[in-house]
């Protein structure tokens, strides 16, 4: 089953603190776990309802450290307005320079990260051209691939979350079609175009 549909994430604010909520009923997975820092566009999960998958991403005017811990499932049952996730405000300045660092290689590449760790396919069918190579210019919302976990495909879209440009183009493709990787994982050298 893939994911090719998204939702966004409901947001509580109090205070400086922000709380994703949950747009639906289903099953909770591919969290991310506490420490790390979610910004707009950012997938921040899976909500798999009915046998139907939908990539959860977190509104653009959002970004904070998670502080709050990841569920104690790897499926974890949710309802509609459950709070997923606790964000505390990112220390003052901190958001530019410390998201443009991590999408920025010591040579000071730009890299296109995993959101989450699984086996990543390049392809949405083995007779299928890959969604993403050397040369193709990636806009927002463009799948690049598929990352796969249980069973479950999530479709991985092109975000400029972390300081990506609006228009980047491949490089490198850093990764074979079915590798395993890790969450935050190179998978594009990009450049700005």
């Amino acid at each position: 089953m893939s994911t090719h549909r998204t939702l966004t994430l409901s947001v509580v604010r109090e205070g400086e603190r922000v709380k994703l909520c949950c747009p639906g009923v289903g099953a909770f997975s591919l969290a991310r776990r506490e420490g790390q820092v979610l910004s707009g566009g950012d997938m921040a999960g899976v909500l798999t309802t009915l046998g139907a998958s939908c990539a959860l991403l977190v509104p653009e005017d959002v970004s904070g450290v998670i502080v709050s811990a990841p569920p104690e499932r790897v499926l974890a049952p949710t309802d509609f307005g459950a709070v997923l996730y606790e964000l505390a405000p990112l220390a003052a300045g901190a958001a530019g320079v410390g998201k443009a660092a991590s999408n920025a290689s010591k040579d000071g590449a730009l890299l296109f990260r995993a959101p989450s760790a699984g086996r990543f396919w390049q392809r949405s069918a083995p007779s299928e051209p890959a969604l993403a190579g050397v040369g193709d210019v990636l806009e927002p919302g463009r799948p690049v691939g598929l990352i796969e976990v249980m069973k479950t495909f999530t479709q991985v879209s092109y975000a400029t979350a972390g300081g990506l440009p609006a228009r980047a183009r491949v490089v490198r493709v850093l990764v074979e079609d079915g590798a395993e990787i890790a969450e935050r994982a190179p998978l594009f050298e990009l450049e700005a175009c």
